[in-house]
């Protein structure tokens, strides 16, 4: 029940700040100017700015930080894996932070994805122009994942130019790790990802592949004999 409420709060709170504050903000240029361009660019210019201070904002707190920093492991052992190295701590840490698929990335893709999309929109009511606006919420997430995807798998230099805004924003929400969180990342990626049978695949190595254990474990509650 926590985690349901922490979520609609979450989802109520981003919605507000970065959909309607944007969007209310927007209309009051109506005073000034009657092009919907104009209106729909500003409105998108601020959904950046309230996004770059909100990361800044978040940046300064301790335990933020350090999610970043977890966050910068995460890209560096991808990153790692796709270069074709071996995934250990020292080649981990001497790789790139910037990854094309990153959340980081997406999110601001979809910011200027919005603006294309809100050019089209032509009604006069705000109530109606906020309900388009939110039906289109999933039509613009999934061209931006799209996206995202090609740039992934992608070495055109115009992918690589429309992609580079979203790379340098990832220097805002990673850091560099310390070797302690290398070795979870690398946990973690061992726990879901097979990099062995990876890297011999599409690199030619000669990883043997060994067959996994999974070992359940059981917390028992003291005082009480549920698991």
């Amino acid at each position: 029940m926590v985690m349901g409420i922490t979520v609609v709060v979450s989802l109520v709170f981003a919605v507000g700040i970065f959909l309607i504050l944007p969007y209310l903000l927007s209309l009051l240029l109506r005073r000034f100017t009657d092009s919907q361009n104009i209106i729909v660019t500003c409105e998108g210019i601020l959904k950046i700015v309230i996004f770059l201070a909100y990361i800044k904002l978040i940046s300064n707190m301790k335990d933020i930080q350090r999610v970043f920093m977890y966050h910068g492991a995460e890209h560096k052992c991808i990153n790692c894996i796709e270069n074709g190295l071996e995934l250990n701590v020292e080649n981990v840490m001497k790789s790139s932070r910037e990854h094309k698929r990153c959340g980081t990335s997406f999110l601001l893709i979809v910011m200027v994805v919005s603006v294309i999309a809100h050019m089209f929109i032509r009604v006069d009511s705000r109530a109606l122009g906020f309900a388009i606006r939110l039906l289109l919420l999933p039509v613009v997430a999934g061209i931006s994942y799209e996206f995202i995807r090609l740039a992934g798998n992608s070495e055109n230099r115009l992918v690589y130019f429309l992609s580079r805004p979203g790379m340098l924003l990832q220097h805002q929400t990673t850091r560099e790790p310390t070797p302690d969180m290398v070795e979870v990342a690398i946990a973690s990626v061992e726990a879901v990802f097979d990099w062995k049978k990876f890297l011999n695949e599409h690199f030619g190595t000669n990883y043997e592949i060994t067959e996994k254990e999974y070992v359940c474990t059981e917390t028992i509650v003291p005082g009480t004999e549920k698991k």
